[in-house]
């Protein structure tokens, strides 16, 4: 969050002033909340499935909370900080881009998959996502 804010000033996008509280809020969530939370996600239902239970079921409805908290934010807003595409929208779109670990089913929440694929479409994105140049691509629905 850090380095994404002293970017984003040292360059001058993704962090414009008259909107900077609602971006620092939706940015402090992802390092807060969606990033460990998810995180812990895949620790027990992607790498480590089987191993506890209770961690399991408790990741789960964690992420399922958190996939409809981004859908009724986005329900009202086009990225989550408002109009404009920030970098809240460019830490939380990662998480979001493993949705195929989380089996929640990002089909069941419209306005955080009109989110995702409509950010999966930029050029940066894309190139980003297979920074190692392996052919990586974004993942689909």
């Amino acid at each position: 969050g850090a380095i994404l804010m002293y970017l984003a000033e040292k360059y001058n996008k993704f962090y414009e002033a008259k909107n900077r509280n609602v971006i620092n809020q939706w940015l402090m969530a992802q390092m807060g909340t969606i990033g460990p939370m998810l995180g812990q996600h895949h620790q027990f239902h992607h790498y480590n499935p089987g191993k506890s239970q209770f961690g399991e079921e408790r990741f789960f409805k964690i992420a399922k909370r958190l996939y409809g908290e981004l859908d009724e934010r986005l329900s009202s807003s086009k990225y989550l900080a408002g109009d404009d595409y920030t970098i809240a929208d460019i830490a939380t779109w990662p998480w979001i881009a493993r949705h195929k670990w989380h089996d929640v089913g990002l089909k069941d929440y419209k306005n955080l998959l009109r989110w995702y694929l409509e950010i999966s479409d930029r050029g940066a994105v894309i190139k980003g996502y297979d920074f190692m140049n392996k052919g990586e691509a974004i993942p689909k629905i």
